[in-house]
């Protein structure tokens, strides 16, 4: 009995995935739009302007902030990975990883 319980519970959770999927399809409670009306709506409605540039010098300011804020930390972390490459080096002059220490 305890064996065929996740699959039950495995059973019943698809049949109620089945019967929410289903039922959400046919609910009534939906509003339904006359074509009529969703055509006057979309034609009332502008298009927005989308423009590819800074508007102001607050925005300029920013995209330089944040260019040279990744600049730098690239620059930081390729400083560290010399370090630490320079580091392994050395241990690897010294034998340290060698299986066969003297």
């Amino acid at each position: 009995m305890i064996r065929l319980r996740p699959f039950f519970l495995t059973i019943g959770f698809l049949v109620f995935l089945l019967i929410a999927w289903a039922g959400n399809t046919y609910c009534s409670a939906q509003l339904t739009e006359t074509q009529g009306q969703l055509k006057t709506f979309q034609e009332e409605k502008e298009p927005e302007k989308i423009v590819g540039a800074p508007q102001d010098v607050k925005q300029r300011t920013g995209i330089w902030v944040f260019f040279i804020w990744m600049w730098i930390s690239i620059i930081v972390l390729v400083f560290f990975l010399r370090l630490k490459i320079k580091e392994v080096d050395r241990l690897n002059a010294l034998r340290f990883f060698s299986a066969e220490k003297k």
